[in-house]
């Protein structure tokens, strides 16, 4: 994908690493890229996680490490008005500890994380310690970090996220500037029908052309794309709201029932029902 290059201006800021709390009423698509590494806590949002070619929900204490020129972003679902979304970002030089030979065992984990890592059960005590990260002094950040990292990498509950193939693609290929665009109208647009025809009528080529281009630069076919963000908005409906089955098929731009739960057998490997009874927190 043509990520957008995000300049982080570290230097000028007089710190060795940047850290900073995002607040909003929603997370809105911004699909980018930047030599630093990014590790992300999502405490308030719920919504699609988009890491190279991984495609997953998030929740509460969603914890990422994202490496050095992966590109990302998270996408808010909200339903039934607007809430409140809260992240906590550090993002740093993957060089930043090359001086102290006691960190020389952050090179594996920054190494892994060039495909993306979740921590899918965060321990209670990092979560704290992230949180506070922002009272801080200066020089006690440098040693939480140390200190946060540290809890990473002895943690075994992890999911490597984007595929080996999509790097490979993303760093030999570079990338084409309508992925952003094109990626931002589907999501824009996915309780409506969406086709080949009109995507490839967006991005101005002929239907083959778009189907190869969109492959080969997103990692996904279109219509596996489209059928993997709508069942995770599905899954979101599913464990958060009283909707009937059907209401939410329809709702996420399935056009028929028999179509939805084909699809939804196929990624989740059970039934949208059993998939409700196992996850939801109502």
């Amino acid at each position: 994908m043509k990520p957008e290059l995000e300049h982080i201006d570290i230097k000028n800021t007089k710190r060795s690493f940047h850290f900073f709390k995002h607040e909003n009423t929603v997370f809105t698509p911004f699909w980018h890229y930047h030599p630093e590494l990014e590790l992300t806590l999502i405490s308030k949002g719920e919504g699609t996680r988009f890491v190279g070619d991984s495609i997953s929900s998030f929740s509460n204490f969603d914890l990422i490490l994202v490496g050095e020129n992966l590109p990302h972003h998270w996408v808010s679902i909200t339903e039934n008005g607007i809430k409140n979304h809260e992240a906590y970002v550090f993002q740093f030089d993957k060089n930043l500890f090359e001086h102290f030979p006691e960190c020389n065992t952050f090179r594996t984990l920054f190494e892994n994380a060039k495909r993306g890592i979740h921590f899918s059960k965060p321990k209670d005590e990092l979560i704290k310690k992230i949180i506070a990260f922002e009272a801080l002094s200066p020089i006690s950040r440098l040693s939480a970090l140390i200190e946060i990292l540290q809890n990473l990498i002895e943690d075994n509950d992890t999911e490597t996220l984007a595929s080996e193939d999509y790097l490979n693609r993303f760093y030999t290929e570079g990338s084409q500037t309508k992925i952003s665009k094109t990626t931002n109208y589907i999501l824009d647009h996915l309780d409506q029908k969406l086709s080949v025809n009109q995507l490839a009528e967006f991005t101005h080529m002929v239907p083959q052309s778009f189907c190869r281009w969109f492959k080969k630069h997103s990692g996904h076919s279109f219509i596996s794309f489209l059928n993997q963000t709508r069942i995770e908005r599905v899954c979101h409906l599913l464990v958060s709201t009283n909707m009937r089955v059907q209401e939410i098929a329809f709702s996420c731009g399935f056009e028929s029932l028999s179509h939805f739960n084909r699809t939804f057998n196929k990624l989740k490997h059970m039934s949208p029902r059993t998939y409700r009874q196992l996850n939801a927190v109502l």
